[in-house]
């Protein structure tokens, strides 16, 4: 028992304000964070792609700058099915690799997983994939660039990817690769 200086003693019934405002604002900032794990993934898997295709894009453009070799190509396909995904051919560029492989249509989903979707992935996550102009690869040069032979990326190509939101990856014509609207 605590007493006072009379001689009384103290009960303590409840919270103080400052307790109080402290819990309430503890229990703010774990809802808000909370919330987010619970709210699903809905909107984000398009930037998620988004981010992936621009690293692929950049990935293979770097490729292309790096080896200038005769008669390989440095392109990603872009299957704009209704099974939609990306990633390039092949990823053989040995000194002894076939060079033909490298510039065929199909692509190799057996690539990494920052290179390439695998064959339903975006099918599963409802993602569609689309171009402006339409083309069904980008092929780039020994400077980055696109070239003329895929799209007609003399302003600039546009790749559209549409879920619940979306967003885009613009290659300009002198190959810088970001996104945009």
């Amino acid at each position: 028992m605590v007493l006072n200086k009379q001689g009384y003693s103290f009960r303590h019934t409840g919270f103080t304000l400052v307790e109080l405002i402290t819990v309430i604002i503890l229990i703010s900032v774990l809802s808000v964070s909370v919330f987010s794990r619970f709210s699903g993934t809905s909107g984000f898997a398009e930037y998620t792609y988004q981010a992936r295709l621009i690293s692929a894009l950049r990935n293979m453009q770097t490729r292309a700058m790096h080896d200038n070799r005769d008669g390989y190509c440095f392109k990603i396909n872009l299957d704009t099915s209704t099974t939609p995904a990306f990633g390039p051919p092949v990823l053989t560029y040995a000194p002894v690799g076939d060079k033909d492989d490298t510039c065929g249509d199909d692509i190799d989903f057996s690539n990494p997983d920052y290179l390439t979707t695998n064959a339903t992935e975006m099918s599963e996550e409802d993602v569609s994939l689309s171009t402006q102009p339409s083309f069904n690869f980008i092929d780039f040069d020994d400077l980055g660039r696109p070239t003329d032979d895929s799209a007609d990326c003399s302003a600039t190509c546009k790749i559209t990817l549409t879920g619940e939101s979306t967003v885009s990856v613009c290659i300009e014509s002198e190959g810088y690769i970001h996104a945009c609207e």
